[in-house]
Formats: structure tokens, C-alpha cells, sequence
């Protein structure tokens, strides 16, 4: 089977794709890169956050307007950064930071490894341009596989180290931040549990919790004595949002209609067609007229439930039901309480205390921060979320199976010379070409790129609309979750589905072979995950700074609707600053951290581009955090670090086993006996991280006593800060905007 794969040059990994997709991406980067320098200085001039320092409008401390932003970038400190962009975002910034770091020692090993491996005696197709410098290089049994396996100890001994590192610095930072309040977060979020009840409880004592804010706080006052500020359960509001959200839209339609009014004023006022679902029947009425009017009217529909339903509410806290009178009787039922609440408690230490607590009728968990909740999911039993979750997993196990499909157009593309060769049409057409270099690099990395952003959106939209969790970091652990297994699924169907497509002929006559198949695939796989990691770094390094996406759409608003005609409310849409999706990001550098690390002893030069691409990275979103991006609501860690932490591992296990098996395969048992050192190494840093830092306790218990920062007592609250939107007459809107704020040398005037 060896003398099969060195004599097919189907499996050549040339140095032409692999160049060509570097030079485009070089190409594309510079050109954007030189877009941002030129647009970053017009804005600098005409003194404009909107595209390149929108966080100048919400966070002005910390983001200043720099010349020299690579410079800056690089020299901000951790402690700095922190201040700045909060727990989450360092912890992201600082995972690709230790990406460069463990890089850059795959590319210190790879001084040795290349030149070892270059010198093997291995011949044939497998073993030439890119491949010279790869394990395919070495032949079978050789005492050079020593070198390799003394290398990856050293390797994986140093990411052990490192992540060992990283929990340390994450576990002091978690604690620091959690009992000293970050201005730019609501204070009474840290204190907070979400309290769903259990599936499990059907009983009326346990459905009696949630009955009224009343129960809910006595109900945990009994467990947790004098320690509970603040407690509210979540009700059934539908009608009142419904009529907030048609007020909305009334709302809008005034402020457009004012626009295109003041912009044109010699112009017909814009006409509306009402009692019609046909455009060409119904009265034709004055737009702004008639919206006013509604908004005058919803105002006072929303008003009266309103009233009604906070009148209820204080009955059922005061009250119970048998005496209401009869009035409030016959409108009980637009008073339903929902099986989820919130507790705020006075010190941090209870709020730990009941996370622990093993109850059967309550699911407790820390709460969001009131600006991460989705408000329009708060009320789904959690019941409904497991079952409709489960249904979704079903869905999206069977779509990756699909998802083979895509995947193996997109390797039949990188393996066009095999194509070319089946048809005959190899010695037609020239393979040291540009185009064919790009056609067989570039096109399928691309390509699958597009696929991907297609699936997360899928995702998203699954997650929020369907199974409707109830908080942002909810949605982006989900979303992160399975965008991550599907770029998993994506490595191995490359490397699986590249080698089958060429080696059919041998796989009929032996299906054992497969697995020789696989070891010889590794090395010539390398191609399509080298391109990759250029796309996807250099070739967006420029494309990120340059904010393309958002300036397009800018002159593309611009072109249709000039600034005179935008109302206020648009104008104020475009200066707000972008969220990194943390769901959409973190699965690609971790899929180029699995392929780093896989590689490093098998074709050690990919550690070359995954250097580029994770130094690159940190510095272009370094900037970007502290200058664009801006989160809604911290986490603390839990939506980076804690929800990715898992997948790092995942990643050195199965690099781990595929270092095994490539050893067996190459006939040298004795060091494939050797890679099972690292793997229970790995085992037992796994087991080492959860009991020192996962399953430890914080520290609260010791601070709570002793400092001042980790309790409410006697500390300042807003009231009502959990209590649902729509129930709160002042974060609404009543009126529409005026067509311009008026500023004066007092300051912006409404």
C-alpha cells in the first residue's frame, strides 16, 4: 500500500496552490489595509467615530484615537485591556495570544524537525515539493521517529503548562471582578440567580412559588434568612408587547414620513392607504396624521393594561386571590405569572450558596445581566427549551452527516489534479499556473467559508427563535457549541474525503487499507488547511480593519436614502458599535489551533502559518476591541473561556490519538507506545483543572466577610431593575423623535 501512495502523484502537495492562495490573500489584505489607513485619516480630519472609534459614543474612557495603532495595540497592558473591554474579551484576546505563543514553539521545533524530515530516504509523489519537509518524508521504522516524539513531549508539555497558566490568571481576574463593580454593568446583576421551576414539580405547594413576587421572596427568605433584596417572577405580558411593538412601528412611520418631509419640502407630505390589505383599495390618509393618531391611541390602550396588570400584581402580592373584588376577579387571567423568576440576593456568598443547593422543584442558575436577556423569550417554560433543544440536536446531528455533501465538492476542487487526471486532462492543462493555483487553493477555502457562515446563521436563528433560550450568552454558548463541532466535522471529512476521492481504485480492492490511506492523506491534507489559515488570516487582517461590511453598507444607505432623509433614529443605528459574536469567532481559531497542534509533528511547517495568522490576529482584534466592538454584557469569562476551554482540550486529545496511529501506521510501535505519555498527561491535567479551578470555590466565602465590595448590604439599589421592559413606562418611547436633536453650547437638547 506504501508503494502505491509514493508512486501516485494524485497526492503531490505543490508549492503553487499553496503560494498563489498566499499572494491573493496578501494581495486583498494590502489593498483593504491601505482603505483603512486612507478612510481612518478622513474621519481622524473630520473628527467621526461612526466607522473606526464608534465606541467613542457609549465608552469613551480607554479608546483613544492613535496614529500608530499597531504600536499602541501591542503596548496596552493586561490590566489596561481589562478596564477596557471587560473579562470576556481579554480572555478571547488572550487565547490568541497563547496560540502565537504555542506557534511560535511549533516553529522553534520545526528548526529541527524539517531538516530531519527533508533528509529521509521515503521516494515518490507523497514525498516531494511541500511534502519533502513533512513526516511522509521519513521511512517506515526509522530511529528518526525518536526525534519526533522527544519533540512532541516538549509540545504538549508546553500547552499543558500554558493552559495551566491560563486558568490561573482567569480564576484571579473571575475573583477580582466579581466582587468589585465594572461601572459600565448593572451592579445587582452579580448578585442575581434565575429561578425556573423544575420539570420535575407538579405539586401545588411547588406551583404555588411562583405565584406572586410575594411567594417567590418568602419562599427563599426561609432558606436564605434576611438575604434576599430584591425577588420577581416574570409574567405573561404578550398583549402589552404586542401593543408596544405596533406602537413602535407607528412611531417609525411619523419619523420617516417627518424626514422625507423636511428633506423635501416642496414635495407632496407622504400618503398612507388604511382599511385595505390591497394597495390599490382603501382611503388614502395623510401619513403623519393618521400615525400620530395611533400613537395616541395605542398610548392609551398600553397605559390601561399596563395599570392593570401592575394593579394585579400588587393584589397578588398583598392579597390573595379570594379577596379580590369581583371586577379584579373577572380580569384575573391578564395576570398569568410564568414559571420564571428573579432573586437578588445581599451578598454574594447566598447567591453561591443557592447555585449549590439541590433542590427538586427549582432550576437555579446565575443570572444574566438585564441588558443580555431576551425578554421576548423570559416566559418559555424550561421544559419547552429542553425538548425543542433536543429536537434541534437531532436536526443538527443528521445536518452534519449531510453536511458531507458540500464538503466533499469543496475537497474535489482542492484536489483538481486528481480530477484532471481521472478525465484525462492532466497533461493538457498547465498545473504550474496561477489560475490553477488559485482555482484549486483559493476557490474551495472560500468557498467553504461562505457554507460556514451560512450554517451559524442556521444556528443562531435555531437558537433563538426556536428553542428560544432566555439570555444572549445562552444563544452564544449554543451557537458556539455546534459551529465548533461542525468545523470539526469539517477537518476529518477533508482529510477523509480528499484521500478517498483519489484512492477508490485501492479501497475496492483492500477497505482495510483506509487507515494507510488516512496516515499517507495527513501530509497531503496539509495543502488545503495551509490555504485555509491564509484566507482566514492574512487575507482578513485588512479585510477587518478596513470595517468593509459596514462601510459598504454605509455608502450603500447613503446612495439610497441621503442623510437629510434618514431620521434621527437611523442616524443614531449607525453610530452604535458592533458586538463581537463570540459563536461565529472562536470555532475558527480553535479549528486552526487543532490543526496547528495535529501538524506540528507531521508537517511542522504549518506552525510557519499559524504563526502569522494568531499574531496577526491578536493585534488586528486587539485594536478592534478596544476601539470598535463593544459587548452589550459582561460574562465574566463564562461566555469565552469557560465555554471554549472544553474544545482545547478536545483538540490535543484527538491530535494526541492521531499522533498514535500515525506512529503505528509508520511500523514503529515503540513510539507509538511513547505518544500515550502525553495523552494521560492530558487525562490527568484535565482532572487536575476541575478540581483546582472548575469545581473549586471562588474565594467568595472568604471575601464576603471581609470585604465590603462583595455585599449589598446597606449599599444603594435600583428597584425594579429585573422587572420586564414593557412593564416599565419610562423605557419606552411615547412620542416619535424629533427630526434633528438641537445642540447648543448647553449640550444636546432634546
Amino acid at each position: 500500500m506504501a508503494d502505491d501512495n509514493e508512486n501516485d502523484d494524485s497526492g503531490t502537495v505543490g508549492w503553487g496552490g499553496i503560494l498563489a492562495t498566499l499572494s491573493a490573500s496578501f494581495l486583498q489584505s494590502a489593498v483593504f489595509y491601505l482603505l483603512f489607513l486612507y478612510q481612518r485619516a478622513q474621519h481622524k480630519k473630520r473628527n467621526e467615530f461612526s466607522l473606526y472609534e464608534p465606541r467613542q459614543y457609549i465608552k469613551k474612557h480607554g479608546t483613544p484615537f492613535s496614529d500608530n495603532w499597531i504600536r499602541d495595540a501591542w503596548n496596552v497592558s493586561q490590566e489596561e485591556l481589562l478596564s477596557i473591554v471587560g473579562l470576556d474579551t481579554l480572555m478571547y484576546l488572550r487565547f490568541l495570544l497563547l496560540g502565537t505563543r504555542v506557534a511560535a514553539i511549533g516553529v522553534f521545533f520545526s528548526m529541527v524537525l524539517v531538516p530531519l524530515y527533508a533528509t529521509g530516504n521515503n521516494r515518490g509523489a507523497w514525498t516531494t515539493e511541500f511534502n519533502l519537509f513533512t513526516l511522509a518524508r521519513v521511512e517506515q521504522g526509522s530511529n528518526k521517529l525518536w526525534a519526533t516524539v522527544a519533540f512532541w513531549w516538549l509540545f504538549i508539555s508546553y500547552i499543558l503548562l500554558q493552559l495551566w497558566r491560563e486558568w490561573k490568571t482567569f480564576q484571579g481576574l473571575k475573583f477580582r471582578g466579581t466582587i468589585q463593580w465594572d461601572p459600565d454593568s448593572t451592579r445587582e446583576a452579580r448578585y442575581a440567580v434565575r429561578v425556573e421551576l423544575s420539570d420535575r414539580s407538579s405539586s401545588s405547594s411547588s406551583l404555588s412559588i411562583m405565584k406572586s413576587d410575594k411567594a417567590l421572596a418568602e419562599k427563599f427568605e426561609e432558606l436564605f434568612p434576611s438575604q434576599i433584596r430584591q425577588a420577581n417572577i416574570f409574567l405573561e405580558v404578550g398583549p402589552l408587547e404586542k401593543a408596544i411593538a405596533e406602537r413602535q412601528i407607528a412611531i417609525e412611520a411619523v419619523e420617516k414620513a417627518t424626514a422625507f418631509t423636511m428633506a423635501k419640502p416642496l414635495e407632496p407630505r407622504p400618503q398612507t392607504k388604511i382599511k385595505s390589505y390591497l394597495p390599490c383599495k382603501g382611503e388614502t390618509v395623510d401619513t403623519i396624521e393618521h400615525f400620530s393618531h395611533e400613537v395616541d391611541r395605542l398610548n392609551r390602550d398600553i397605559d390601561d393594561m399596563r395599570a392593570k396588570i401592575l394593579h394585579q400584581r400588587d393584589l397578588a402580592d398583598n392579597s390573595n386571590s379570594s379577596s379580590m373584588d369581583s371586577e379584579d376577579a373577572a380580569d384575573r387571567n391578564s395576570y398569568i405569572p410564568s414559571s420564571t423568576g428573579i432573586v437578588v440576593f445581599k451578598s454574594l456568598l447566598a447567591k453561591e450558596s443557592a447555585m449549590k443547593r439541590d433542590d427538586t422543584q427549582m432550576t437555579i442558575v446565575p443570572a444574566s445581566d438585564p441588558e443580555a436577556i431576551l425578554w421576548e423569550n423570559v416566559t418559555v417554560p424550561l421544559r419547552k427549551q429542553k425538548y425543542r433543544a433536543i429536537a434541534a440536536a437531532v436536526l443538527w446531528t443528521f445536518g452534519v452527516l449531510w453536511w458531507a455533501v458540500p464538503v466533499a465538492l469543496m475537497t474535489a476542487i482542492a484536489n483538481l489534479g486528481a480530477i484532471l487526471k481521472i478525465f484525462g486532462l492532466s497533461r493538457i492543462i498547465n498545473q504550474d499556473t496561477a489560475i490553477y493555483g488559485i482555482a484549486s487553493g483559493l476557490a474551495p477555502v472560500v468557498a467553504l467559508i461562505v457554507l460556514m457562515i451560512a450554517v451559524y446563521e442556521g444556528i443562531l436563528t435555531v437558537a433563538k427563535k426556536y428553542i428560544r433560550f432566555k439570555s444572549a450568552p445562552e444563544v452564544g454558548a449554543y451557537a458556539m457549541r455546534w459551529h465548533m463541532l461542525f468545523q470539526f466535522a469539517n477537518l476529518w471529512l477533508i482529510l477523509i474525503g480528499g484521500s478517498l476521492f483519489h484512492q477508490v481504485g485501492a479501497l475496492i480492492k483492500d477497505p482495510w487499507s483506509i487507515v494507510d490511506i488516512i496516515a499517507y492523506a495527513l501530509p497531503g491534507a496539509s495543502r488545503f488547511f495551509v490555504n485555509m489559515i491564509s484566507v482566514n488570516g492574512v487575507g482578513r487582517f485588512g479585510l477587518e480593519l478596513s470595517m468593509l461590511p459596514q462601510y459598504g453598507t454605509t455608502l450603500f444607505t447613503n446612495f439610497l436614502l441621503p442623510e437629510a432623509q434618514r431620521t434621527q433614529r437611523m442616524i443614531d443605528e449607525g453610530k452604535k458599535p458592533p458586538e463581537v459574536q463570540w459563536g461565529k469567532m472562536i470555532p475558527q481559531h480553535v479549528f486552526v489551533f487543532f490543526v496547528m497542534i495535529m501538524y506540528q509533528p507531521i508537517a511542522p511547517l504549518v506552525d510557519v502559518f499559524a504563526l502569522v495568522y494568531f499574531c496577526g490576529t491578536y493585534i488586528v482584534w486587539k485594536h478592534q476591541c478596544m476601539h470598535v466592538y463593544c459587548q452589550p454584557a459582561e460574562g465574566e469569562g463564562s461566555t469565552t473561556w469557560q465555554s471554549f476551554f472544553g474544545f482545547l482540550l478536545a483538540c490535543l486529545y484527538m491530535s494526541e490519538m492521531v499522533f498514535i496511529a500515525y506512529m503505528g501506521i509508520k511500523e514503529a510501535p515503540s513510539q507509538a507506545a511513547c505518544g500515550f505519555v502525553p495523552l494521560t498527561a492530558t487525562l490527568l491535567f484535565h482532572y487536575k483543572v476541575h478540581q483546582a479551578f472548575v469545581f473549586a470555590s471562588t474565594g467568595i466565602d472568604a471575601a464576603d466577610g471581609t470585604d465590603p465590595r462583595a455585599s449589598l448590604i446597606d449599599m444603594p439599589i435600583q428597584e425594579k431593575v429585573y422587572w420586564q421592559p414593557s412593564l416599565k413606562a419610562g423605557l419606552f418611547e411615547r412620542e416619535p423623535m424629533p427630526y434633528r436633536r438641537v445642540v447648543s453650547e448647553y449640550g444636546t437638547l432634546p
